[in-house]
């Protein structure tokens, strides 16, 4: 019971406005169904080659990188209510136009737009946060926020497959569409519109305010974020194909392994987010974190049995995760000027991206020419870089939340 009464807890004081973005954006990425399979839908479906596919799937990265730019300009501009609702709807639109696109060129560009406009709605959502949240709840906000994705992505994929098995690939974007518009339709009928008279009193202009690419100190910490988050990123990318040829498992047992990772970050989440923000600073919560990924990835060149490699490694990088990620969005909200919260966290969103471009070009190119154990250390390696490099941050910070 006290342990159930601590879980619950964690939850408390939390606003109902961060409720509503939080169920939105599980809706939005229940619907994530395009993207685990847009690179099988090009060869099979259209016909594309494995490098064609490959582009159209670089575009949608690059759309995403884009996005989070202007989603983060256009939120200091309009306001996060209008950035949310219109990148949503616009998402729905993009996606569903994506069916009547079948020529290579015409679809890496069509995806890039839908990407770019999907992805608008990231630096915006951040930025939310920080208006219907207080300094006290908001890690625990961001990572009520985390545990909506998460879930989300679990769901998207799975019923993607069962989609694209039994109805065709159509419907994948027909559905995900959908999903945009439920999620749309779910904040402009339930998010408060009062709060949208106070939104636009935060987002007056301000010349004498610094732009956020100008605060270098704030740059650093992302470039130092970015490196313990590509040693991360290694868990989709490099560590699939790990056990796929290394360890011989099949689909269905790397579907259990991500099963697992995603179970753990769900239910272990908020609780431990509410346990760090009382025993320790979040510049120290996210140096744990770093330690904790680099042991996870340490693990893979330790032969074991491929169910203790499976708890092993998702326990200690799933728990790194938790205790890293959260924190550190935090800490970058915290420093966003009210004003400038948008490009904040759109540098933020772009870092993410960056990272997801880099980490699986970085790890393959490892691999291919080192071998797995060498990249397990060099991976290991860049999350213990990032530590000093958060000491270091942590003593220019001048926010008041880092110490």
């Amino acid at each position: 019971m006290r342990i159930f009464e601590f879980y619950r807890s964690s939850f408390a004081g939390l606003t109902k406005e961060v409720w509503i973005l939080s169920i939105s954006v599980l809706i939005n990425r229940a619907g994530m169904m395009v993207l685990p399979f847009l690179t099988i839908y090009c060869t099979n479906s259209l016909g594309f080659s494995i490098v064609q596919a490959g582009i159209v799937t670089g575009c949608y990265g690059a759309g995403s990188l884009c996005g989070a730019l202007l989603g983060g300009e256009l939120t200091d501009r309009f306001g996060h209510y209008r950035i949310m609702v219109w990148s949503l709807l616009a998402s729905a639109i993009g996606l569903m136009s994506l069916t009547l696109v079948s020529t290579f060129v015409p679809l890496c560009i069509a995806v890039f737009l839908t990407s770019t406009l999907g992805d608008a709605f990231r630096p915006a959502t951040m930025a939310a946060v920080g208006v219907y949240s207080t300094p006290e709840n908001r890690t625990r906000s961001i990572s009520l926020l985390r545990m909506a994705l998460n879930l989300g992505i679990s769901i998207g994929p799975a019923i993607g497959g069962f989609c694209a098995a039994s109805i065709g690939y159509t419907w994948l974007f027909i559905l995900d569409g959908f999903t945009c518009l439920l999620a749309t339709l779910f904040l402009v009928f339930l998010m408060p519109s009062d709060r949208n008279l106070r939104e636009t009193e935060v987002i007056e202009s301000d010349t004498d305010t610094p732009s956020a690419y100008r605060d270098l100190v704030y740059v650093a910490f992302l470039l130092i974020t970015a490196i313990n988050i590509v040693a991360f990123m290694q868990i989709l990318s490099t560590v699939p194909l790990y056990l796929k040829e290394v360890m011989h498992l099949s689909e269905g047992y790397i579907g259990l392994f991500f099963t697992i990772n995603g179970l753990i970050v769900f239910f272990l989440e908020m609780p431990l987010v509410a346990y760090s923000e009382k025993r320790f600073s979040s510049f120290t919560s996210m140096i744990i974190g770093a330690v904790l990924i680099g042991l996870g990835i340490l693990t893979l060149n330790i032969p074991m049995h491929w169910l203790a490699l499976f708890i092993c490694y998702n326990l200690l990088v799933s728990l790194g995760e938790i205790v890293n990620f959260p924190f550190g969005n935090s800490l970058a909200l915290n420093r966003a000027p009210e004003k400038q919260r948008g490009s904040y966290m759109g540098m933020w969103s772009m870092m993410f991206s960056v990272t997801f471009i880099v980490a699986p070009v970085l790890g393959t190119f490892l691999v291919e020419h080192f071998g797995f154990n060498v990249t397990w250390w060099f991976m290991a390696g860049m999350s213990a870089v990032s530590i000093p490099g958060f000491y270091f941050i942590r003593r220019l910070w001048q926010d008041g939340n880092g110490t």
